[in-house]
């Protein structure tokens, strides 16, 4: 039956129902006056309860007693739960906020995805024991290992503003990339060969940390370079700083350690040809991020600050006070009043 027919029948049978029976039109009701005028038979006492006037779901009295038993020692377990022990009621209500905390800091992956692949790049997933050849815009996971032969690299791009480069002839694996509300986690181990990173600033609670031989490469915010040949581990920065164990590297900075030789007390300078390196990279890095947000937004526009500080990227709208700004490293909101001017590049 379709909707049709259903409303068709629906409106028969109300007609029906609003039409009186032949029984009802066949017989005569006694009007009002008539009604109000006979002797009252059965007078109403509010007083006198009759046995055969109660309605209950039971035969005997005692079902009676049970539900009222039964209704009272609920009762006395509310009272008790609620009023006479206080600290279970805390208890649980701290182990919901605790429980509200750790949904609030769920740990999810933190987005890495493959910029650019010049070469044969492989990936073995963890757990796995086939190599599968990279692409651009795969995205990483925590326990990848990515693998580069002969002459090739590859370019990851961070959602976080970081980029990492993993050259010819070596073997990198993604430790821990991950990420809850307020803080980032990322960890790498050089098994053999090179990467360069650039690194956002970090949050006080993220890292970034790069283990190549028996030690640990901590940054908060840099370019520089991890080397490892399975005899020595070098380190170089271009810019920012970082920590090898107790040694701090600054700018222009390196250190050489070799294996089973404990952390230089000093830093040496770098080498030019490392610093070039150094410096190419952080290059190719910027244009490579600002090609992104062209083909992304089909523009390209500087930012220039009153003491001088400038950013480039995409001017995405603005409120009475900010101006929304996709820069290199993300989204920023820069204060309009310390704005000196704007203008497109590209």
């Amino acid at each position: 039956m379709n909707e049709f027919d259903k409303q068709h029948t629906i409106a028969k049978w109300e007609e029906l129902l609003r039409k009186p029976a032949k029984v009802t039109e066949s017989r005569e009701f006694p009007s009002w006056e008539v009604v109000s005028k006979r002797n009252i038979q059965f007078e109403y006492n509010p007083n006198q309860v009759s046995g055969s006037n109660v309605v209950s779901f039971f035969r005997k009295p005692m079902g009676l007693a049970l539900v009222g038993g039964s209704a009272l020692s609920l009762a006395a377990a509310l009272f008790f739960v609620f009023f006479l022990n206080p600290s279970q009621t805390k208890n649980s209500e701290l182990t919901m906020a605790s429980s509200a905390n750790k949904t609030a800091q769920t740990v999810s992956p933190l987005k890495v995805l493959v910029s650019s692949v010049k070469g044969k790049v492989s990936v073995l997933p963890q757990g796995s024991s086939n190599p599968v050849p990279l692409v651009k815009k795969y995205q990483v996971a925590s326990g990848d290992v990515i693998i580069t032969e002969g002459s090739s690299q590859i370019d990851l791009d961070f959602e976080t503003g970081s980029w990492m480069r993993i050259t010819p002839n070596s073997e990198v694996v993604m430790d821990v990339i991950e990420k809850t509300n307020e803080a980032q986690s990322q960890k790498f181990s050089v098994k053999k060969g090179k990467l360069f990173a650039s690194v956002s600033k970090l949050s006080k609670d993220s890292q970034f940390v790069v283990q190549a031989g028996e030690h640990l490469t901590q940054v908060r915010g840099t370019v520089f370079s991890v080397q490892f040949d399975g005899k020595s581990e070098m380190v170089a920065v271009h810019e920012g700083s970082v920590a090898v164990d107790d040694l701090i590297l600054t700018s222009k900075q390196q250190t050489i350690v070799k294996l089973g030789e404990p952390v230089p007390v000093a830093a040496s300078p770098v080498n030019p040809k490392e610093d070039k390196e150094l410096k190419a990279f952080q290059t190719q890095t910027i244009l490579a991020r600002e090609t992104m947000l062209y083909e992304e937004h089909a523009r390209l526009e500087l930012v220039r600050l009153e003491d001088g500080t400038e950013y480039r990227g995409v001017i995405l709208g603005q409120s009475e006070t900010h101006l929304h700004f996709q820069g290199l490293e993300g989204l920023i909101e820069i204060p309009i009043q310390k704005i000196l001017e704007t203008e497109k590049i590209r």
